[in-house]
């Protein structure tokens, strides 16, 4: 290709704003999304005054307890 047929980038000035805010938006983004991750942790692994269990144990709790009615189930003779 002829060097003079080649795209140049634009100048600084002449980028068009969302090209400009690009990074910053970038960034913001991250922060959002670790923000909203930390949350959702805090929620489902933090205990809670009056509350003696997490989310999690509770979740693991039920599914231990039917799990064991499950089998017990499975376990009566046809």
């Amino acid at each position: 290709m002829h060097p003079r047929h080649r795209h140049r980038p634009l100048p600084r000035q002449a980028q068009p704003a969302a090209r400009r805010g690009q990074r910053r938006q970038r960034g913001q983004v991250i922060t959002e999304y670790l923000l909203v991750a930390g949350v959702l942790a805090l929620m489902l692994f933090g205990t809670f005054p009056g509350a003696d269990r997490s989310v999690v144990e509770l979740f693991i709790k039920a599914y231990r307890d039917a799990w064991s009615s499950f089998s017990y189930a499975l376990s009566f003779p046809l």
